[in-house]
């Protein structure tokens, strides 16, 4: 996948989480949290394009692009239960390099 599409999908999953964190039932915040900042992690590293500590690769681009738009989705519809799975499953589409 090319540079500009993993940040796109990366600040959807950011924003996800945010909201979730932000908006979310106070059970769920916590893990709401966690998701943004790790997320933030490669939001950050992609600012600065040659940082290598942070780069990742996906098991599947198509996938993790459709995970974070509809992480984002369901965030907005405020569906934080799916919206933190979909968090969930696309963090654990991520490989670090």
């Amino acid at each position: 996948m090319d540079h500009a599409a993993f940040l796109v999908a990366i600040r959807q999953l950011c924003a996800a989480a945010d909201i979730a964190a932000q908006a979310g039932p106070q059970n769920l915040r916590f893990d709401a949290f966690q998701l943004l900042a790790f997320f933030r992690r490669y939001d950050d590293a992609g600012l600065s394009h040659a940082s290598s500590s942070a780069s990742a690769s996906t098991s599947n681009d198509e996938l993790f692009l459709r995970t974070a738009e509809a992480a984002l989705t369901m965030a907005g519809r405020n569906e934080f239960p799916a919206s933190l799975a979909l968090l969930e499953q696309a963090r654990s589409l991520l490989h670090v390099t």
